[in-house]
């Protein structure tokens, strides 16, 4: 049955990859465009501040205020960059996590057939099951530690 079904699926998939490519770069031709024009906006306004600064503080003041001003806000979003990269670092490694411990269940619920089948496994499972289940479980009780502490600091 599933091979009746895959020339049709595959055409599917193919379709709707080829799609999502066109979709891709039309996004990408669009936004070029809008940062281009983004850019000669933003290169206007930078020259409209430097007159408008250089007729009231003159010129080399004017010069200085907007680099420091390009400078800060190069800096600002530096720190915003880093801060929400760890954060995303973070969160890839609490799903690693996730993902893994659920990949271990998977893979024991599907050997335990296989296991119970013959004695010589099952004595053999047992103890490694038990070792896996300490391990799966052995980080709860610190978790429930941090939050204890954590709970406590805001009091």
């Amino acid at each position: 049955m599933l091979k009746l079904l895959t020339p049709f699926l595959t055409s599917v998939a193919a379709g709707e990859v080829g799609t999502a490519v066109n979709r891709i770069k039309r996004n990408a031709l669009y936004m070029a465009v809008i940062a281009v024009l983004g850019a000669i906006g933003v290169v206007f306004l930078l020259v409209a501040a430097y007159i408008a600064l250089s007729e009231r503080y003159g010129p080399l003041y004017a010069s200085l205020s907007i680099g420091i001003g390009a400078l800060v806000l190069a800096l600002i979003l530096f720190v915003i960059m880093k801060v929400t990269a760890a954060a995303a670092r973070k969160r890839q490694k609490e799903r690693a996590k996730v993902d893994t411990s659920a990949l271990l269940t998977v893979a024991a619920v599907a050997a335990a057939p296989a296991l119970l089948k013959s004695r010589g496994l099952t004595l053999l499972a047992v103890p490694a099951i038990a070792l896996g289940a300490l391990m799966f479980l052995g980080d709860k009780p610190e978790r429930r530690a941090r939050r204890k502490r954590s709970a406590g600091d805001g009091t």
